[in-house]
Formats: structure tokens, sequence, C-alpha cells
């Protein structure tokens, strides 16, 4: 399995001669034909973009920032000249060959990312566990020889970064999809705020919680991305530099006592509990807090979910057409929301809203800046315990608990692995408020920097 270095020393080792982006490109596009169901679709035609912007860089000829970089695109994302399928058969037929990039494309490719293909999901990005039964199951990177979820719905990207193929990959997070499948595979993942990227050209799961998100191997890679896809980076400009704060600085609360912390796996509750830690040895404060709000979101997303309805309407129709051509359990899902009355939809958006208030002023009250809590309540289940199983829908609301919490009180959070090498995928995930994105990428490079040297001992 190949490591490959992060986005910022691959574009180091490309200015120092010390890498050929055609090199890099062939061994990336080698990896995904060998990998199995991380891939929807693999573009082999980066191969000669790739040798492209090396004669232009042995010619001096001025380049843009990501020029080279390899990345994998969540196959909900339109690509100009392809389709856009949603890890579905059932678009197979009617999705049209789009005429332009998504909007957080077209800024990567603007910035001269390539990408090497569409990243095997969740159908229609509709569960936690990472299942695909058309495009097959991608396995988390952990305990290969048992066969364990990969977390979704953003699989297939995830386990393309953790397996060495691209230094990062772009996903979507509704309920938890791009931290979920960080956490199960040990890289690092962000939901941004609701807004702060661009949904056009992205296949809609949710219209009022998708959010495209980055996946990398760590914050400074996310951070690049993120500054890159929100359309921050202009012409000729260089990428932004990473400022975390010092340690001593930070002051993280704790919702010790909210559902959020109960019921957790032995192996997730020792990870996490030897990370806070760490923290604390490196001079981050812990603070721990109440916070009630947090149930209310836990609740609300089990029992009164908003993107089940919203799902069935946009779905309703080809479900009557074509539903036997859907995941099952996805179908399933979607069709729980045909029995939600407007006056529910309403009801459900309001509360939505109040949850959001609710949490605000409650971390106002206790001074908090970041949340600190695992991403999931438990490492990845085998496939084999979920697969054709009555327990789907129970094992994946718990894998998704956790992270559903940010996009009912619309936050941003990020999921950085704090496990030690060798043990199960832990994350432990960092929340902050609506808009706090730039300062949450601050704290979040000083945690993962404290976690590393608590790894090192």
């Amino acid at each position: 399995m190949r490591t490959p270095p992060t986005i910022r020393q691959l574009l180091d080792a490309f200015a120092a001669g010390e890498a050929r982006c055609e090199a890099v490109v062939a061994e990336a596009l080698a990896a995904a034909e060998r990998s199995d169901g991380v891939f929807i679709r693999i573009d082999f035609d980066a191969l000669d973009q790739a040798a492209r912007i090396d004669r232009a860089r042995a010619a001096g000829e001025a380049l843009p920032a990501l020029a080279g970089v390899p990345v994998t695109l969540k196959d909900l994302f339109n690509v100009q000249g392809q389709q856009t399928l949603a890890g579905s058969k059932a678009l197979k037929e009617e999705a049209p060959v789009e005429p332009a990039d998504a909007v957080v494309v077209g800024h990567l490719r603007g910035a001269g990312a390539l990408f090497i293909g569409r990243a095997n999901m969740s159908e229609f990005a509709f569960s936690g566990m990472g299942l695909n039964p058309h495009y097959g199951n991608p396995k988390c990177i952990w305990d290969r020889a048992t066969g364990r979820l990969p977390g979704g719905s953003s699989s297939g990207g995830a386990v393309s970064v953790a397996e060495g193929i691209v230094p990062a990959t772009i996903g979507s997070d509704t309920a938890g999809s791009c931290r979920v499948p960080a956490a199960f595979n040990g890289i690092v993942g962000v939901k941004p705020t609701y807004g702060r990227l661009s949904l056009r050209g992205a296949y809609p799961l949710s219209k009022t919680s998708d959010a495209p998100g980055p996946l990398a191997h760590d914050v400074d890679g996310c951070f690049i991305l993120d500054h890159v896809m929100r359309g921050a980076l202009k012409h000729g400009e260089a990428l932004p530099k990473l400022a975390p704060r010092a340690p001593s600085k930070l002051r993280l609360t704790l919702p010790a006592e909210s559902a959020v912390m109960e019921a957790l796996d032995a192996e997730v509750a020792a990870a996490f509990e030897r990370a806070l830690g760490w923290l604390e040895d490196a001079g981050v404060c812990i603070d721990r807090a109440p916070l009630p709000a947090l149930d209310g979101c836990v609740d609300m997303f089990k029992h009164r979910a908003v993107a089940v309805f919203e799902a069935w309407q946009d779905h309703a129709e080809r479900i009557r057409r074509c539903g036997d051509e859907y995941d099952p359990f996805v179908r399933q899902r979607m069709s729980n929301g045909r029995s939600v009355s407007a006056e529910q939809r309403r009801r459900r958006y309001q509360e939505k809203a109040e949850l959001a208030a609710s949490c605000a002023q409650q971390m106002r009250d206790a001074r908090a800046e970041v949340l600190v809590y695992p991403t999931t309540p438990c490492i990845p289940p085998p496939i084999a315990e979920v697969e054709n199983s009555a327990r789907m829908p129970e094992i994946n609301l718990r894998i998704l608990r956790n992270a559903s919490t940010v996009n009912y009180f619309d936050g941003c959070a990020v999921s950085l692995p704090c496990h030690t090498p060798g043990q199960a995928p832990v994350g432990l995930m960092l929340a902050a408020g609506h808009g706090d994105d730039e300062a949450l990428y601050e704290i979040a490079g000083a945690v993962e920097d404290a976690l590393e040297r608590g790894r090192m001992g």
C-alpha cells in the first residue's frame, strides 16, 4: 500500500524537481485499477494532462497553484462530459452527459487539480454505512481480513485516500457523510457550514443540509481544498498557509452528559479518553458542560429526520417507476418520507431552526467556542453483520448518531484520527457554530499537532 505525501508536500516535490506529475498520476491510476469497490469510473485521460503539466513546468511556464495534484470526486459531482449517477443504476438511462463542471469541481480544475476518477458511494448518499450493491462495497482500511464498513456516504473517496491512491478527495456531508468515512479510515474529513461551498452541480439528497466537503491526510490538505473550492484562490495567487493556534490558548468543551457520550464501543471510549489526555498534556483546556440541545439533535435525527421527506419528494416518481433498481435499503429509507404531511414538514423545519438557536445559545452560555466528542460511537462494524440484515437501520442510525448533530444545529465540524497505529480507527470530532469555519481550521490544526505528539510519546 502506497502512502503518498500530503498535498503541500507533493507540490513542494514537484517544484523541487523531486517528483514528476506524470509518474505520480500513473502510479495513482495503477493503484485505482487494483482497488476493490473504490471507483465507479477511472479517468485515464488524467495521464495526458499530467504529461502536459510536466512539460509546462520544465519550460518554466506559470502553473496554477494545485497543478498536477491528483484527487478523486464523489460520484454526485458533475464533471463536464460525464454522467453523474450518484452511485445508482436507476439514473444510467436518463442521466445526461453534463455540459459543465459542478462549481466546486470547476474551481479545482481551474487551480490545476487532476481528477483520476469518480469514487463509489452509498446510493444517492443516503446511508452512513458506505455499502453499494451496484458497484461493490469498498472495505475500510483497517482489518481487511474481516472486511469492515468503510463509512458513508463518501465511502470510495475516503478509501481512495486511506489506501494512498490520492492525497485528497471531495465528498459531501448531510448527516456525517464526510466525517464518518474519515473516522472509519483514519483520515481527516470536514463538514463545512451549510452554504459555504456551492451545491450547484451536485446531485442533491437534502436541499437544506447537504454540504460539499474535503477529506485528506491532514487538516492542511482540507484547508487548502476548502479555500480553492469556495473560489477564494485568485488567479496567480499562492496557496494560503494554515496558522494553527497555540495549544495553551485552546479551550475545548466536552458535552459530558450528552447522548453523544453514551453507549460508546470500548475501543472508542479508550482512544478518545487517551486523546483528551494528550491534549491536556499539550496545554489544551478541556471543559465539561451540559448541552441538552445536542440530545434534541440526536432525537430529531432518529425520529423526525428532514432528509427523509426531502429525498422522497425528489425520488417518489422514479421509485414508483423503477424502484426495483434502487438499493433496497435506500429505497425503504426514502419511502419512509411518503407519510410525512406538509404540516409535519413545516414543523420539522421549525424544530430544526429552534435546535440550532438553542445550541448556539447553550454554547454561548458555556463559553464554548468548539465542542469535542467522538465522531462515531462505534468502530467500523464487519460488513457481514449488516449485509441483508434486519439490523441495518439500527446500525446505520448508530453510526451517524454523533456526526448528525452538527447538521441539525447548523454548524461546521472536522473529524481527526485519534487512535494509535494498528488499532481500530477512531475519530475525534471538533464542532463549531455556523460560520466559524476559519477558527475551526486553526483549532483543528493545533489539535492535530498535539495528537501526533501524543502518539509519539
